[in-house]
Order: structure tokens, then sequence, then C-alpha cells
């Protein structure tokens, strides 16, 4: 399954991939990226998370290789994050048989994804002394799973937006239900929890939605994610630009209890500011 991220930046294209790729996954998402591509004056580049990724039926495989070899001259660079060392092979091999630029990236490594894929279009923050300047807060994320502490979060990240006339957007990720996958790398995966997994994000997109309606502020931008919320905050924080996060915690040792490690990995891995409201025990 491919899910399409939301990205700030216009000439980059966010995507996740999950579970075994098939034609249907294709046929959906091709389009979608031929538009992109289409719609861009200069080359594009990609961002590919890859996560709980089993690989591709025969027919995606095709479909795959098809489309590489024919947007050779369009896609300027392809970033490639994944979870272990076949995914890595993968993306070296692919390099070699094609004139894009492919890097690898793990998963720690998103930050340093985004940044090489913005790089061509970056420029330095500074007063042009060497010294630092500090910039007001534009775009702050909270993180939620639907917990009083990421209530009150809430009540701090809406307090932050108005105080820096800031954006706001709200994030919760949904981890698809396990379930087995066959051992041949190209036999499609038994999707008989697949229902299961849609009814959550159903769910979870109806709340995250009623939540943003209740908020005194305009605007409010909301979305709802595939994938661990160790790294789906991550992904959806350097995609969107945002920078600075805020999460709830509880008591003393909140940061180890906050969507399991997601309040550990947004302050060690996280490029932005991150704000952690501690409720007392």
């Amino acid at each position: 399954m491919f899910q399409i991220l939301p990205v700030d930046v216009d000439h980059i294209m966010a995507v996740k991939a999950s579970g075994k790729l098939t034609d249907a996954d294709y046929q959906q998402f091709l389009p979608k990226l031929n538009e992109f591509i289409d719609s861009s004056e200069e080359p594009v580049s990609l961002l590919l998370e890859l996560e709980d990724f089993h690989g591709w039926d025969r027919q995606a495989a095709w479909d795959d290789f098809k489309f590489g070899m024919k947007n050779e001259d369009d896609i300027a660079r392809v970033a490639i994050v994944g979870e272990n060392r076949w995914q890595k092979w993968m993306t070296v091999l692919g390099d070699a048989f094609s004139s894009i630029d492919m890097r690898y990236f793990n998963k720690e490594e998103l930050s340093d994804a985004w940044s090489w894929l913005r790089s061509p279009q970056q420029e330095e923050v500074g007063s042009g002394d060497g010294e630092f300047v500090l910039v007001p807060y534009q775009h702050i994320l909270l993180a939620t799973d639907f917990s009083e502490h990421s209530a009150v979060a809430l009540k701090r990240a809406v307090e932050l937006a108005k105080i820096y006339k800031a954006r706001l957007s709200l994030i919760h990720a949904v981890e698809s239900v396990a379930y087995p996958v066959d051992t041949d790398f190209l036999m499609a995966p038994t999707y008989e929890y697949l229902d299961t997994d849609q009814i959550l994000f159903d769910n979870a997109q109806e709340r995250l939605a009623k939540i943003a309606k209740e908020i005194d502020l305009e605007n409010v931008q909301h979305e709802v994610i595939w994938g661990s919320p160790k790294y789906a905050v991550l992904s959806y924080a350097e995609a969107q630009n945002v920078d600075l996060i805020v999460a709830g915690s509880h008591g003393r040792h909140g940061l180890a209890r906050l969507l399991g490690s997601t309040a550990r990995s947004l302050v060690g891995n996280a490029s932005s500011d991150v704000v952690v409201v501690r409720i007392p025990e």
C-alpha cells in the first residue's frame, strides 16, 4: 500500500510504502506521481519511507521498473528510508542501473534524508556575522494519542500557536495490525486484517477531525498517518517544515510512556524544537 504524505515543498513528494505492493497499488499511485511530475517546472525529488515493507508481487515489480526507466530525466533524487539491510541493497542496486541519484537512510536518519533532498534549495539561517538568529515559530505540530496527556498538551500547543500566530497541525499515527506474511518474496501477503486496519484508521480520522473543529483557531490542519508513532511524527514534521513539536507526558517518567518510545525519539531525532508538557503524578 502507498500513502502520500503532505509536503510543504513544491518539488518533493513523500510516500510511505507498507505491506507487499501489488499492481493495483501502482495503478492507483502512478497517475498521481505522473501528475506531480507534470506540474513541476523542474525535476522532482521523492522520499520513500518503507515501513513493515515486504516487497512487490511480480507485476508490481515490473510496474516499478518501467516507471523508473521512463522517468529518469524527470526525477533528480530519491531518498529511501528503510528498516533493514536488504532494503539498503535494493537502493544500491537501483542506483547502479539508473541515472537518478538514489540514497538509502536508516529510520533514525530521517532528518538527514530530508536535508539531502532539500539541500539545493536550502539557505543558511543567520545574521550574516556568524551569529544564530532565533526565528519565531511558524508551524506547530501536536502529536496526539487521544489520551488525557495529549489533551493537556493540546492546550499548550494552542496557547503557543496564538502567541506566535503560527499554524497548528495535529497528527495521529495508526499502526497496522500484525498479520502473518508468507516467506516467498514475490507472493502477495494475506490481507485478512485489512478491514480492521481501515476501521481503526477511519475512527482516528473522525476523532481527530472533531478535535480540530473544536479548537479556537483558523485553518487547523489534521492528518492521520499509517505507521509507528515513533517515526510517523518525525516524518510529518520534516515534510511540513514544522519548527516546534508539542507532546504530552505523565509525571517524572512520562518520556518513557508517551506513545511508547515516541517522546524519546522526538527529543533525540527531531530537527525542530520539542516541547514535552508534563502532567503531575
